[in-house]
């Protein structure tokens, strides 16, 4: 009886023993557990942590990318910025050689009538081609061909002296000195060759010294200038086109509809803004410090036309009904989209698609292939298209393609007035056409160093653009102006004459 209790014993000792064993290993086993889910809550949070910084990453790899790959076509940079090396988008090749195509009709250059022409050269064969005898005049048979050659004589500078004499009165002694007469300089350059200084520097946009020696090169040793001298020559070119680049600027505030866009510039070194208001035979330009409501009420501060601008926020001050937004900027926004690729890429592959619809349509119209009425019934259809692309993604993740679809849907009137106004484009390629020569300007020489060298290139620039298109001469324009203004007779007008 003892022995089985001895052994009961024993054995609920060792069935104890395995118990406190089981128990340990038990707890062993929920520390361990306890620790692994520990460890796969902070490997959560990490893989959260990584995914995020992984996704601010991709977006900022996306952004520099995109602007590294950012040229003309998506972005607003002016075509003179875009890399040389850079493989252009263009048509499909069709396999012909460049330039005329058999069959093509050449365009050659008529003949001045008899009137123009200056010196006139009969030449007579002297002996026969075929046999040795010498030919007279009266064997002259018909008309003879004409052939003309345009060329400039030499011309060299003048150098006119004005004596200014002194005389004493005789009967109070005094001394009265010789005034120039009317017409004449002060400085030492005339008005006409101050007129092709300003014309080299500020329509051919070569530099001062170049100007310089190309006035040399023309006109001899005479027309030597110092660089100071054309310098001052383009202050008082600049003081003569006052009257009349405030009477273009007053011109324009009346203007059916300007096509409005400014690009940066220097001025002293610091940043300053070309703003350019442009008409089809106005171009008006003024250079401001400033890129804000004040700098463009300067310079359009009484228009109550039709604005053609991009999305830029300063321009939302006119009213949405009497603008046009420029398809072309949204074109190369939608495309920007689409080449940064990520969640905004839908917005641009269908935004692009649309946009080639619109200028499908105006194409169409502007062959004549469609009325006023038929490009607007045939645009419904696509704006309600763009209505619900833009519903899709006004909270997009994306915060520019997001941007672009808030603004749309808030100014979307605004890209639809070229269907319903006569002369109104869908696109604001008339102003950064007349930019490019101001970009260029700038690429050149900086900007300009003073207030008075930025006076002289909005008034230039305004001069040299405006009777471009207009079709008149720059040179005999600047030297009417600075000729009536020595001679205090009426100024040229840059203003298109009525037809």
């Amino acid at each position: 009886m003892g022995t089985g209790r001895s052994s009961l014993r024993r054995r609920v000792a060792q069935l104890e023993a395995r118990l406190r064993s089981t128990e340990r290993k038990l707890e062993a086993s929920e520390r361990r557990r306890c620790h692994l889910e520990a460890n796969r809550a902070n490997l959560t949070r990490e893989i959260r942590r990584l995914r995020e910084h992984n996704e601010i990453l991709q977006a900022k790899v996306r952004e520099l990318t995109a602007r590294l790959n950012a040229d003309s076509t998506n972005s607003s940079q002016p075509p003179s910025t875009d890399k040389p090396w850079k493989e252009r988008r263009s048509r499909k090749p069709t396999g012909r050689r460049p330039g005329g195509q058999p069959g093509h009709k050449g365009t050659t250059r008529k003949p001045f009538p008899p009137e123009q022409v200056d010196h006139r050269i009969p030449v007579v064969p002297e002996r026969c081609g075929n046999c040795p005898r010498r030919l007279r005049p009266e064997d002259v048979l018909g008309e003879a061909r004409r052939h003309q050659v345009v060329e400039i004589p030499p011309v060299l500078a003048e150098v006119w002296e004005y004596l200014l004499h002194e005389c004493c009165c005789p009967g109070c002694g005094a001394v009265t000195a010789a005034e120039l007469p009317e017409g004449v300089p002060a400085g030492c350059v005339g008005p006409r060759f101050q007129a092709i200084l300003a014309l080299l520097t500020g329509r051919c946009r070569i530099s001062r010294r170049e100007a310089r020696e190309v006035a040399i090169a023309l006109f001899g040793e005479k027309a030597t200038v110092s660089v100071g001298t054309v310098v001052a020559s383009e202050r008082r070119t600049a003081r003569a086109l006052k009257s009349a680049y405030d009477e273009a600027l007053d011109a324009v505030q009346n203007a059916d509809f300007v096509h409005c866009d400014e690009t940066s510039w220097r001025q002293s070194n610091k940043l300053a803004w070309l703003w350019a208001a442009v008409t089809p035979k106005l171009k008006v330009f003024r250079i401001d410090r400033r890129r804000n409501r004040e700098a463009f009420r300067k310079l359009l501060f009484a228009f109550v036309g039709i604005l053609i601008t991009d999305r830029y926020s300063v321009y939302r001050i006119h009213g949405v009904l009497m603008r046009q937004l420029c398809w072309a900027h949204l074109k190369r926004n939608f495309r920007a989209l689409t080449e940064r690729g990520g969640k905004g890429r839908s917005l641009g592959t269908s935004g692009l698609k649309i946009v080639k619809a619109v200028f499908e349509e105006w194409y169409r119209f502007r062959r004549g292939e469609i009325t006023r009425h038929g490009l607007r019934c045939r645009i419904a259809p696509i704006r309600k298209r763009l209505d619900r692309l833009l519903t899709r993604h006004i909270n997009s993740p994306v915060p520019k393609a997001r941007k672009i679809a808030n603004d749309l849907r808030e100014y979307g009137a605004a890209l639809w007035t070229f269907a319903r106004v006569e002369g109104v484009e869908p696109t604001n390629n008339a102003a950064e056409r007349s930019l490019r020569k101001a970009v260029l300007w700038r690429k050149g020489s900086f900007g300009s160093a003073s207030k008075a060298g930025s006076r002289f290139a909005e008034r230039m620039l305004t001069v040299s653009e405006s009777l471009r298109a207009q079709g008149r001469s720059i040179l005999a324009f600047l030297g009417g102006t600075i000729r009536a203004g020595l001679n205090s007779g009426q100024r040229p007008s840059l203003c298109p004459p009525m037809a």
